[in-house]
């Protein structure tokens, strides 16, 4: 994965991005970014902090995932772009196809329906 190598660097760019207007999918993102970098406490931190956000305001299914794949959760990441599909919160769900953020996913059966049914979808 050619991220790897950018994920300590990364790190602090996407704190900032969620400092400055709080946009979830930065949070998530920086979460992704700990977990795939080892800091796993840290990107446990973010997911705790992404539910936390999710009591006051919507918390996009799809940013969930990004985070939970950091931890290596495609289990629950995977249910979570599903729940994207199914209540139509499509705002990422169309780079599906090719987000690299998602490459773990590939492969799985189920990924590669989710990713048809959203492709034959438009």
């Amino acid at each position: 994965l050619k991220l790897k190598g950018r994920n300590a660097q990364a790190i602090p760019e996407f704190q900032k991005a969620f400092d400055l207007n709080h946009d979830l999918y930065a949070l998530a993102m920086l979460g992704q970014a700990y977990g795939r970098n080892g800091q796993t406490e840290e990107a446990r931190k973010v997911l705790a902090q992404l539910n936390e956000e999710a009591k006051s305001r919507y918390v996009p299914p799809y940013a969930l995932a990004l985070a939970l794949l950091g931890l290596g959760e495609k289990e629950r990441a995977l249910a979570e772009l599903e729940r994207a599909y199914q209540t139509h919160d499509t705002n990422y769900l169309f780079v599906i196809k090719t987000d690299p953020l998602l490459d773990d996913l590939r492969g799985d059966p189920r990924f590669e329906v989710l990713v048809q049914k959203v492709v034959g979808g438009k």
